[in-house]
This record gives C-alpha cells, structure tokens and sequence, in this order.
C-alpha cells in the first residue's frame, strides 16, 4: 500500500474521471489533433518537438506537455502555439482558426504564399495585380486596335 491512500471512487464521476473537467476543452482537442497531424506529416516524434520549442526563459518543454496539449487536456500561452506554428512552418490561423482555414493547399501554393508574406504583399493585391497582366489581359482585344482597323 502506498504513502497516501486514495479513495479513486472520489475521483472518478459515471461520464468519466472528475479530475479532468476544469482541464478538458473541446477546442483544445481541435487544435491539439492539428498540432498532431501537422507533426506526424513531417514525420516528427513528440521529442523533435520539444528540441525544436523552447521556452521564453530557456529550456524545453516536456514530451507531456505536448501530449496533453495534442490530446486536448491541456492548453497553452498564445506564445507557445505561435512558436509551434513557426516551427511546423504553417500560418498560425492554420491551428487557431476556423476549419476552412483547413484547406489542403499544394506545395507550389504554400511556396507562393510564403513568397507573398516575405514580400509583404497581400493576396489579393498580388491577385489583382496578376489580372491586369496576366494571360487573360493579353488575349483581350485591344480597344486603340480594334476601333482603328474598322473604319
């Protein structure tokens, strides 16, 4: 028998354990299953990640810490989920935001839109930008062309 014995009964409720419901977030089980998948698609195991966050003090965190926070039972200063986003190089609205953040989006799309936010440009600047020259632009009849050729 232990030091301290405990009645488990006391902690455990018929939907499940008590000690879990001030911990438990729904939205947090959202964002932990993309933190998840974001990491095994790179094929990183719990501690890569934890060598590649540090905290602001020094240091790392611990492989259950991430587990907890990838399981939904825990959550996180906004600091350290801006962290793993950089680190899984993904937007950080990619892990906060709505689901049609979701999106899969292609290799060459990803490397057009990291290109944009380098260079500071907006998407839909660059889209407009694009319009007036693009193939479409080109193609068009030319007004100057086309009234003179008429007459």
């Amino acid at each position: 028998m232990g030091r301290h014995p405990t009645n488990v009964m006391y902690f455990r409720r018929r939907d499940g354990p008590r000690w879990s419901d001030p911990y438990y977030r729904e939205w947090a089980v959202v964002v932990g299953d993309r933190i998840r998948r974001l990491r095994q698609q790179r094929g990183w195991s719990l501690r890569d990640l934890t060598e590649r966050v540090h905290k602001p003090e020094g240091g790392h965190y611990s492989g259950g810490y991430f587990s907890r926070l990838e399981r939904g039972w825990g959550s996180a200063p906004l600091y350290v989920y801006l962290v793993i986003a950089e680190q899984l190089e993904v937007d950080a609205g990619v892990l906060l935001g709505p689901d049609e953040v979701q999106r899969e989006i292609t290799p060459a799309e990803g490397v057009l839109l990291r290109f944009l936010e380098r260079s500071g440009i907006d998407p839909e600047t660059a889209i407009a930008r694009l319009a007036q020259t693009g193939p479409a632009a080109q193609t068009g009849p030319a007004p100057a062309a086309t009234s003179s050729e008429g007459g």
